[in-house]
Parts: C-alpha cells; sequence; structure tokens
C-alpha cells in the first residue's frame, strides 16, 4: 500500500512548495520499502503552549481541562464508545485507557497547543497536548494503532511525523490495523469515521472539484480548494486500482461519499505487473 506520486492531474492548480513535496516522497520511499518510520514529533517551541491542567477523558480523542474546556485531539480519529444504546466500535475502551494512561490522573499537568482553526463544528477546541516529558498524545495514540490519521486543514502542522506513527503501526499490524478495512461494496448503513476500502471505477471532475469513484457507489470528493494539496497524487491514474480512504462516510441521495482533506487519507496499492 502505497501514497502514490507522480504527476498531477490537476496542473491548472499551483505546486506544493518542495519541503512539503519532499516530505510526501520521503514517507512514499518509507512506506513503499517497509519500513516503519520512527520520528518524533517536535515539542511546540516556547511560547506556543501553555501550560494546562487535565480533568477527565472522555474518550480516545477527547478530554475536558480542569478549565471545563472539552478539547478535541487534533490529527486523529479514536474509535468511538457506545451511546443510546450502541456498542461500543472496536478498540474504543482501550483508545480511552491509552489517552488516560498518558495523559495522567486527573490534575495532571500538560501543555496545549491551539489549531490555526482553534475550534469544530461543536465548539470543541482544537489543540496538540503535550505531557510532562514532551510526548505529543495524538501521535503516541497513533503509533500503537489506536487512533487513525485525520489530517484536517489547515491543522496541518504534525502531519509528517503523525504519518510516520501510523505507518509504524500499520506496517507491526498493531491494533485498528489488525483488522481489514471495510469493502466499499458493502458498507453499513450508518455514518461516521471509517478505513474502506475498494477499486477506482472512474475519476471525474465537477464543479466543486473532483471525485474518485469506488466500485459498490462510494464517492471519494476532492473540493477545489484542496486540490493543490493532493498534487503529488497522479489522481488521474487511479481508475482500475486498489485504494483505502480514511475519511467521515456521510449519506446523500447519490449514495454514500466520504471529502478527503488531505493525500494522507489516501493509500493506493502499487500497480500490478
Amino acid at each position: 500500500m502505497l501514497l502514490l506520486t507522480a504527476a498531477s492531474a490537476c496542473r491548472r492548480h499551483s505546486a506544493t512548495g518542495p519541503l512539503r513535496l519532499a516530505g510526501l516522497l520521503l514517507w512514499v520511499w518509507l512506506w513503499g520499502a517497509g519500513v516503519s518510520a520512527v520520528a518524533v514529533c517536535p515539542s511546540p517551541a516556547p511560547g506556543e503552549a501553555a501550560a494546562t491542567r487535565l480533568s477527565h477523558v472522555i474518550d480516545g480523542d477527547t478530554v475536558i481541562l480542569s478549565t471545563g474546556a472539552r478539547v478535541r485531539l487534533i490529527g486523529i480519529d479514536a474509535p468511538e464508545l457506545g451511546r443510546d444504546g450502541a456498542a461500543d466500535q472496536p478498540l474504543a475502551a482501550e483508545a480511552r485507557a491509552a489517552l488516560r494512561e498518558l495523559a495522567g490522573p486527573s490534575g495532571s499537568r500538560l501543555r496545549i497547543q491551539p489549531g490555526a482553526e482553534p475550534k469544530d463544528r461543536h465548539g470543541r477546541r482544537l489543540a496538540i497536548l503535550v505531557d510532562a516529558d514532551g510526548r505529543n498524545l495524538a501521535e503516541q495514540l497513533l503509533r500503537r494503532g489506536l487512533a487513525y490519521l485525520a489530517v484536517i486543514p489547515p491543522n496541518v502542522r504534525y502531519s509528517d511525523c503523525f504519518l510516520a506513527a501510523q505507518t509504524a503501526a500499520q506496517h507491526a499490524r498493531l491494533g485498528l490495523w489488525r483488522t481489514p478495512a471495510l469493502d466499499a461494496a458493502r458498507l453499513p448503513s450508518r455514518e461516521g469515521f471509517m478505513r474502506v476500502r475498494g477499486r477506482v471505477e472512474r475519476v471525474h471532475g465537477s464543479r466543486r472539484g473532483l471525485w474518485v469513484e469506488l466500485i459498490g457507489g462510494l464517492g471519494l470528493n476532492v473540493h477545489d480548494a484542496d486540490l493543490a494539496t493532493f498534487q503529488p497524487l497522479a489522481l488521474d491514474t487511479l481508475p482500475g486500482r486498489e485504494v483505502e480512504a480514511l475519511g467521515w462516510v456521510y449519506r446523500t441521495k447519490g449514495g454514500p461519499r466520504m471529502r478527503l482533506r488531505h493525500p494522507s487519507a489516501l493509500m493506493v496499492d502499487p500497480p500490478q505487473p
């Protein structure tokens, strides 16, 4: 499974910067070579993160601070705990327990770095949390395979080291990577964050960007505003290829849909000989 790099199908958009492209090429090489990347996310520089204290861990990606603020960790999505009689998603309890272990007991000191986008649509604060030893809590969950990478621009600062952590967990088949992705042609009726696998049927443009249509009906949408970020991916070469996508599946009259916000959400099998 590779992050596919090639000439962009979207040449009308400005090229990504050389550092971003170099980073993507590096992780493509690591992925293709079977190397478990062991990069550690850098700690925020002095003045970028404030001291805070933990009050409560809600689930594998959300905590409450002693101020009462609810914080959603940037860059990840952990399995959901069951609500209203629904069962927990697999490894949801383990993800919450791991975050409790990493964050420490109530009252533990943490450092918080707000995201470029400071709040989500639910009003939760979006932030990076770092423990007293300088460990990025989201990175640690990815490294254990207890969360999936979920990069949402403009909060992309740690995306490269987050991708390295996820790649290491995938190669070691840890946690969520022990089970196969959902089949795009047999998706459950629920909505929510999913890892989905399928074969690309066609790629076509629209007024809002590009659609990558999978056999079985799932449409992967890259909005025009995000296309420049996807330039290292040759989207026009995908028909006939097997892909895995990470993101939130929603339902429309046309069937299931998933918006791709960052190239790390799309993994592509190498072409068959």
